[in-house]
């Protein structure tokens, strides 16, 4: 029994559900375990896959590449269990490689300011940088935005479609919508886009915004990256009490392994506040 039929229907049936990336490197896994071993999917066991993980292994590859190939043949492989079109599943009693993940890093409220200080006078730049720090939101979210997507009535953005497929509402403080407000106000092009690049002829590139945060790095002398905008505005919100399951809700995530992590960085967050006050 060849995969690629069942990987299709997998696709299809997923597609509202993942990222087609996420799709994408599930697919990739179950056919290069396949090619390796050169049998149908639906014969192969959980020695043949243990096995071909150790492989991995052996060859170098990082403990987080080799959990990835084993999360894409546990999803695609469960899939197939509950579509009947295999009677055993031989990727679900494999346990995942052990991986010392490090805290998520966030900035302290000293080094936001000093993030702040330096865009001073950089319309675009503040705007990007009170966004990411209000919002949590992803630097493909971020460059994404569109003018109309947002209610300033409501202090709100709509996100439409996250990494998961889930469109979510996020909310921005005053004195974020006064950045952004300067920011849109400076324009003189006709561009949907809420951030768009220096020429004013297209939305802004992801690169040019971690290009940005690479300057900062320096300034600051500690790496920041959009993504620890993201986990600042997470302890931020930790750190003032919020719960850890509205968090998440804000930050459009449901992935167990996200999840877990951001627990983390959540009661990392509210100990530091503890600690501050005893």
């Amino acid at each position: 029994m060849e995969a690629d039929m069942y990987i299709e229907k997998f696709k299809d049936d997923y597609q509202f559900r993942m990222a087609p990336r996420t799709i994408r490197s599930y697919q990739l896994a179950v056919n290069q375990l396949q090619e390796h071993l050169n049998i149908p999917f639906d014969v192969i066991t959980s020695k043949d896959i243990r096995n071909w993980l150790m492989m991995l292994k052996e060859k170098g590859y990082k403990p987080n590449s080799v959990q990835g190939k084993l999360i894409g043949l546990k999803t695609f492989y469960k899939y197939c269990l509950e579509e009947g079109i295999i009677p055993i599943d031989p990727a679900r009693k494999i346990p995942f490689p052990k991986i010392e993940e490090k805290l998520p890093n966030y900035l302290t409220p000293t080094q936001l300011t000093s993030l702040r200080d330096c865009v001073e006078g950089q319309l675009l730049e503040r705007a990007v940088i009170e966004i990411l720090f209000a919002t949590g939101v992803r630097i493909s979210e971020l460059v994404d935005m569109k003018k109309a997507d947002i209610n300033w009535s409501e202090r709100s953005i709509l996100i439409p479609e996250g990494k998961w497929k889930k469109g979510r509402v996020v909310l921005f403080s005053h004195a974020c919508g006064q950045h952004l407000q300067a920011c849109l106000d400076s324009r003189t092009d006709s561009l949907p886009d809420v951030f768009i690049n220096q020429e004013a002829t297209a939305r802004i590139r992801q690169q040019k915004i971690r290009t940005h945060f690479q300057s900062y790095s320096k300034h600051l002398g500690c790496r920041v990256t959009p993504h620890t905008m993201r986990h600042t505005f997470a302890a931020h919100l930790a750190q003032k009490g919020m719960p850890l399951e509205s968090i998440q809700e804000l930050l459009g995530h449901d992935h167990p392994h996200t999840t877990q992590l951001y627990a983390r960085l959540y009661n990392q967050a509210r100990k530091e506040m503890y600690d501050k006050w005893m």
